[in-house]
């Protein structure tokens, strides 16, 4: 699948163009097709060569431009074909500057098609071996077989803003999402449920067609999704953290939680706690101060936080207790079932005012705010408020 990463893009770009019904193909009869069903939208045969090297897709004597006119040249003469409601793009991520290419973009009359052919014919005098055989299928069509192609031919480079950053505020602009619902999140989804669509069609043995109505039902619940939220939580690495921050935190009762079972400072797992306890921080202050969430609905998130706690912390407190009393190692066994209360208390995501939460650091922090607090309300280990205790009487 050459050139998949750049094809969900592009499928994505006709997905969201189209105005009637239709279907996308990927690696279907080309790259990317479009085949519409309604009268006023052409149907469209597209090769994509998306290039992070300095070589210019669509040179004079390269392959991918003779290889594709066989292929193009192929499908207009086959019986039947709409060639009247077909178009053909060329698109590529670099800026085409120079070359044969430009002057069938450029080509608006009869006289200039025949003088495209006649370039085309000079190029195609003494060919390389690597697409002497592209060479000879051409021009084995005739000039008016070739001509009706090349009135069809739209190139699309890099200067049309066809991919990258440019393509996604085109997308947001085709897709009518608005300024308060999250543009990455909305792409990323319907880029992935492109990729999905395929891969899944691909898995059946059968092309990966997509349907605009399929896509257009997605697009709609996926921005009634948020559009129906009370609030939107900001992604983890839109908050960006200080190593100073971090640092400040070592001293804070929720690491040295953390230190009673057995997470040392350099563990991964000790300084994502610290930075789920910071972002969350800043979340809790940004959605009060916005009006999200009212501070009876932020007590009850953390109330419900604590009762879940306490029977996870009940289950294998008990647990621990009957083993201790046949332990050869107390301190170890300890360690051990903190850890295990630790992670069986973080791998969940509490709803918030009735809400789903999406981001693990929520819920997360707000468990190590707890276990932050004076009068010890949580802790992993077995023993924490009583090892804690003789840790601040030394």
């Amino acid at each position: 699948m050459a050139g998949y990463l750049f094809q969900p893009e592009r499928a994505l770009h006709w997905l969201a163009k189209s105005k009637n019904e239709s279907f996308i193909g990927i690696e279907t009869e080309d790259d990317i097709v479009r085949k519409s069903f309604e009268n006023g939208e052409p149907n469209v045969y597209e090769q994509d060569k998306h290039s992070i090297s300095n070589n210019i897709p669509f040179g004079d004597t390269s392959k991918d431009l003779w290889n594709t006119l066989c292929i193009w040249l192929k499908k207009c003469n086959e019986l039947n074909f709409e060639l009247e409601n077909t178009q053909f793009h060329l698109v590529t991520n670099k800026i085409v500057e120079a070359g044969w290419i430009l002057g069938v973009k450029e080509n608006n009359s009869d006289q200039k098609i025949k003088q495209c052919i006649e370039k085309l014919k000079l190029i195609a005098q003494d060919p390389s071996d690597s697409i002497r055989k592209y060479v000879d299928t051409v021009f084995a069509y005739s000039d008016e077989q070739i001509s009706s192609l090349l009135c069809k031919i739209v190139l699309c480079d890099g200067s049309t803003g066809n991919h990258g950053q440019d393509l996604k505020e085109d997308l947001k602009s085709l897709l009518l999402i608005p300024d308060d619902v999250p543009f990455d999140e909305v792409y990323n989804s319907l880029l992935g449920w492109v990729h999905v669509t395929a891969v899944t069609c691909w898995r059946q043995k059968t092309p990966a067609w997509l349907s605009r109505q399929k896509f257009v039902v997605f697009h709609q619940n996926l921005l009634s999704k948020y559009q129906n939220k009370r609030f939107l939580e900001t992604s983890k690495e839109l908050i960006v953290l200080s190593e100073i921050e971090k640092e400040e935190q070592y001293n804070e009762t929720f690491v040295q939680q953390l230190y009673l079972i057995a997470i040392e400072k350099e563990e991964d797992i000790l300084i994502d706690a610290i930075e789920d306890f910071l972002r969350c921080n800043y979340e809790r202050t940004r959605i009060s101060v916005d009006g999200d969430i009212t501070e009876p609905e932020m007590k009850m998130f953390d109330d419900n936080l604590l009762d879940r706690w306490k029977m996870i912390f009940a289950d294998l407190r008990r647990k621990y207790r009957r083993e201790s009393l046949n332990s050869s190692d107390i301190d170890i066994l300890g360690e051990d079932y903190g850890l295990n209360i630790f992670t069986d208390t973080m791998n969940h995501k509490e709803p918030l005012a009735g809400q789903p939460t999406e981001q693990f650091y929520i819920t997360r922090g707000s468990y190590h705010r707890l276990a932050n607090h004076a009068d010890l309300k949580i802790g992993w280990h077995p023993e924490y408020k009583l090892l804690l205790k003789k840790e601040e009487s030394h």
